[in-house]
């Protein structure tokens, strides 16, 4: 058998392809740790919409919703609980970004974009529970 590339360059190849496996064995095991993070969050959902059996533990259903359209209002409230102070946050890190560029042009306009993007980003904060309540209005809800 002939051999097509040097040992220096099979060792390289070799070493590609060992990364590349290590990277899909990674994501692969990030989407299954995240399905089992969901599905561990799910349970109590369904465990508080039955009687808890003698001997059994039953944990309460923390978001005390249940069912669909009551988790998406829970959840976006959570949400808006959290974007909003850090969209202030980073809003303040702009103008913080401006005072400090000491007249170089980049570092002003770098300061702009985030104003302007943690303007837009605390908007459809906002903005997300008319969108929610348009479109279950529309889907009938």
């Amino acid at each position: 058998m002939m051999n097509f590339c040097g040992a220096e360059k099979c060792m390289r190849l070799q070493k590609q392809k060992i990364s590349n496996g290590v990277k899909s064995s990674k994501t692969l095991f990030l989407i299954l740790i995240s399905f089992f993070a969901i599905l561990v969050l799910a349970t109590p959902i369904f465990v508080s919409a039955q009687e808890c059996p003698e001997g059994y533990v039953c944990i309460d259903n923390p978001l005390k919703q249940g069912d669909i359209p009551g988790i998406i209002s829970a959840v976006t409230g959570l949400l808006r609980n959290i974007a909003i102070p850090l969209g202030i946050v980073i809003l303040v890190w702009g103008g913080i970004q401006i005072m400090t560029a000491g007249g170089s042009e980049e570092k002003v306009t770098q300061g702009k974009k985030t104003i302007m993007w943690a303007v837009i980003g605390v908007a459809i904060v906002i903005l997300v529970d008319f969108i929610v309540g348009f479109v279950k209005e529309i889907l009938g809800g």
